[in-house]
């Protein structure tokens, strides 16, 4: 699976799934961006899902729309260099505040 494709795939609503404890949990998010061959998409340092992919990294995603279906595993890490979160949340077209970070996917597997 190539990044373009998962970011076309991850143009609009898509669903990201994470675990706290033994309880799965699954919100909708949008849009994501590639930068530096790497794929980001964006939340807040504040919300329960950033929590849940510090404690636990691995993540399933799932987005069906007019490029079909995806549906991937990958671990989920916070951006450290503030230039790239800025970035990417600049690509993305999403407002950003001090607690705004910017999640890369690594070892994107096909589920």
């Amino acid at each position: 699976m190539e990044n373009s494709e998962i970011v076309d795939a991850l143009s609009g609503v898509w669903y990201l799934a994470t675990v706290e404890d033994d309880q799965p949990h699954v919100r909708p998010f949008d849009k994501a961006t590639e930068i530096n061959g790497e794929i980001y998409v964006g939340t807040n340092r504040i919300k329960k899902v950033f929590a849940q992919m510090v404690e636990n990294p691995k993540v399933e995603v799932y987005a069906l729309n007019e490029f079909g279906s995806c549906r991937f595993t990958a671990e989920a890490y916070g951006e450290t260099d503030a230039k790239i979160t800025r970035e990417a949340f600049s690509k993305m077209g999403k407002p950003m505040d001090e607690n705004s970070v910017a999640i890369k996917f690594e070892k994107i597997r096909k589920a």
